[in-house]
């Protein structure tokens, strides 16, 4: 027996016991195990649990799901020996209604999946995969045990941006495989220009992905019950198109990419054709996201002032809308749009949003504004789903009333949140104040717990590329969104911290929320190291004459240059012929970078440790090792002048020689940093591609170097400052 034991952990790599479970409370899996996303419900039984498991049998009707790496290696043969896994359909009452509700038996050394159709028995699977995997790990019994499970939102959905960037392809293939793992069914894929249209192919990047290529991915994805909906920007946020001189007579205004005109049928001819394109890169999905947000100037061109002028941009907005919509329709696909554009036209949009509006205010500000919107509710299609975006933590009472509006009126409506938001770009925020601004897995959780408590049955979490951080610092917070949408009251913040860490990396820190704290500091730090005022990222801070592109901003015409001298935005150089001057006015920065240093002494620590500690997935925490030496490197130059900053000129030359390590020592972070990105991603566009120039912080260069450009600036400033000071 021990012998034949042997011979099946050799071949199938599963190694469980045979073990009784007793004093464990019910409703909750002893430790070591932890499931994401956490079930709705869990019972413990008597008697034994799973030893190993040999093979799989399949009952009539149930088509073999893919399976993880422990799952896929059971034979389907009778008399191996063993554990045995049954999956098995079934309609009665003792299987949740969801298709995708499951129960998972464990009990006297045998598994079985039950589950009304293919996608209860493919999350049964995963679910399983995940206590087998830390059964192996810890070494441990899986306990006898009944789990029942379903989801609370059946949409559950994550975006994938790439505005600015393109990972590679089979980056994307595991990234689905990973989301799978945690019951995400649903990806919006933003493509902008980074799709290789037919139909336009002016539009498409020379290294965008073909449409044969992204429908093999919605396949793959689709096997994993993942179904990939396109995004393609409609009205606003159009410049990967209006940049193109070919397409100039279509801009609301000549000199502005921004916007379409709306009234403009050439408009239309150019959208559905890449509407078209992006459904047949998405084969067999039910949505098309039409975008919509953040349109700004409309209203104002010949052909469409009449219909503005009457009507407004509200009239304008929900023109396009139904154009758009009845597009969509007509080939099968339901839209998708952002809310945004109506509620700011009625004057509401401010209320959804800002934080400080409290709820007599917004109160106000609903009775005015919502008699505006139904004076013209005939007008607001059906036949869509109106996404409300906020990526606070969402409970801002004008954000609640609009989501009342949206049910009171029988329009679909689904929530959207983020893990990446802001001006982040290096580590995605993760507020754990109590700010209703907090943004990051606390504000995940809240707003995903508000739509559950309204019913509202589906979730985006966003991924926005404005500043393009890695892909892979996007990852606690779409699994928190899966986690989330599953199970909205499962867990706290610090619950899910440790469960991620053992699902994704098989390993374990403890206050890990404090610890990434601490890198986000750094990277905030590194933001406004070096600017006189706000961060690198502000539009007013950019480094090169930016157009008049934002949707806030009146029109302008971009050709006129707003700034050609940018070392004004930079804070200036000690002035050693007044010592101590320079340490003194930047006595606060200089003090925050000391204790910047002195932390990153113990991140460091702690990320090569997770590195070295990981049982998979460590690529995660060589980037962030990466990220976190190369934006250290902002205190380490500041600290260097500082050690200049003397009337001692000998203690000038070593702080001169301090400075040269600290630019050497960045030239070679930046280095590695180029290098870890490039493992995943393409860290440069091809020579022909057009840019695409606006007010986004990565929308500055073809390359990585838009995240640098503070450094060239200011590095060449310290070499000639060393020069005129004789400190060479």
């Amino acid at each position: 027996m021990n012998q034949i034991k042997k011979i099946l952990i050799l071949i199938f790599g599963i190694n469980l016991f045979l073990h009784p479970l007793q004093g464990q409370p019910a409703g909750k899996l002893p430790a070591p195990f932890l499931i994401v996303p956490q079930p709705q419900g869990v019972e413990l039984l008597g008697g034994t649990g799973l030893n190993s498991l040999a093979s799989l049998e399949i009952s009539e009707g149930v088509k073999r799901p893919v399976m993880g790496h422990l799952l896929s290696q059971l034979v389907e043969a009778a008399g191996v020996g063993g554990g045995v896994l049954t999956l098995k359909l079934d309609s009665s009452a003792l299987v949740p209604a969801s298709p995708e509700g499951y129960v998972l038996t464990i009990s006297n050394g045998q598994a079985g999946i039950v589950a009304r159709g293919q996608q209860g028995i493919f999350y049964g699977c995963q679910t399983l995969e995940q206590l087998m995997e830390d059964a192996r790990d810890f070494n441990k019994p899986i306990p006898a045990c009944k789990i029942t499970d379903f989801p609370a939102l059946g949409y559950r959905a994550v975006h994938f941006d790439v505005k600015h960037h393109l990972d590679h392809m089979n980056y994307y293939y595991e990234s689905i495989d990973r989301l799978a793992r945690y019951k995400i069914n649903a990806v919006i894929f933003e493509f902008e220009d980074k799709l290789r249209y037919r139909r336009q192919p002016l539009v498409g990047a020379p290294q965008a992905i073909s449409i044969d290529e992204m429908a093999a991915l919605t396949n793959y994805a689709r096997e994993r019950h993942i179904e990939i909906s396109p995004l393609v920007q409609g009205l606003g946020h159009a410049t990967f198109i209006l940049k193109h001189k070919h397409y100039e007579h279509l801009r609301e205004l000549k000199n502005n990419r921004w916007a379409f005109c709306p009234k403009d049928e050439g408009t239309y001819e150019v959208l559905f054709d890449l509407y078209r394109d992006a459904i047949e890169a998405t084969p067999g999905a039910k949505y098309l996201h039409i975008g919509g947000d953040e349109v700004g100037n409309i209203g104002l061109c010949e052909r469409c002032n009449p219909t503005g002028s009457e009507e407004g941009k509200l009239g304008l907005n929900l023109y396009w809308l139904k154009r758009v919509c009845d597009f969509a329709n007509a080939n099968g696909r339901t839209p998708i749009f952002w809310d945004d554009m109506p509620l700011k036209e009625a004057g509401l949009y401010k209320s959804t949003s800002r934080s400080s509006i409290g709820f007599d205010e917004a109160k106000k500000i609903w009775e005015s504004g919502s008699p505006k919107l139904e004076e013209v509710i005939s007008d607001f299609p059906k036949n869509c789903v109106y996404m409300r975006w906020n990526y606070s933590k969402a409970r801002q009472p004008g954000n609640i009333f609009a989501l009342d509006w949206y049910q009171k009126h029988g329009l679909q409506a689904m929530i959207s949140t983020a893990a990446v938001s802001g001006p982040a770009a290096l580590f995605p925020f993760d507020d754990r104040g109590g700010d209703m601004a907090s943004h990051g897995v606390p504000a995940i959780q809240s707003f995903i717990q508000l739509a559950a408590e309204k019913g509202i049955g589906g979730m985006l979490c966003s991924a926005w590329d404005d500043r393009s951080a890695h892909m892979e610092t996007h990852w606690r917070g779409l699994i928190a969104s899966a986690e989330y949408s599953w199970s909205p009251n499962g867990r706290t913040l610090d619950e899910y911290d440790v469960a991620y860490l053992q699902r994704e990396y098989g390993t374990a820190v403890s206050n890990y929320a404090d610890i990434y704290g601490m890198l986000r500091e750094a990277a905030v730090f590194w933001g406004e190291a070096f600017n006189r005022q706000g961060s690198r990222m502000d539009v007013d801070n950019a480094l090169f004459n930016l157009p008049g592109l934002a949707h806030w901003m009146p029109p302008r015409d971009e050709a006129a240059p707003i700034r050609t001298d940018f070392t004004g935005i930079l804070i200036e150089l000690p002035d050693l012929g007044n010592p101590g001057s320079w340490s003194k006015k930047y006595g606060e920065r200089l003090a925050e970078a000391e204790s910047i240093l002195k932390k990153y002494q113990y991140t460091s620590h702690i990320l090569d440790s997770l590195y070295k500690t990981s049982k998979k997935n460590r690529y995660h925490w060589e980037l962030f090792s990466v990220i976190n030496n190369f934006q250290v490197t902002a205190p380490r130059l500041l600290l260097a002048l500082k050690q200049c900053d003397t009337a001692d000129k000998g203690l000038q030359l070593e702080g001169a020689e301090k400075v040269k390590q600290a630019v050497n020592g960045f030239n070679e972070a930046w280095q590695q940093l180029k290098t870890t990105y490039g493992k995943t991603r393409f860290i440069s566009y091809p020579a022909n591609y057009v840019p695409d120039r606006y007010y986004h912080f990565a929308s500055q260069r073809e390359d990585l170097s838009w995240m640098v450009q503070v450094e060239e600036l200011y590095h060449q400033m310290v070499d000639n400052w060393i020069v005129k000071n004789n400190l060479n």
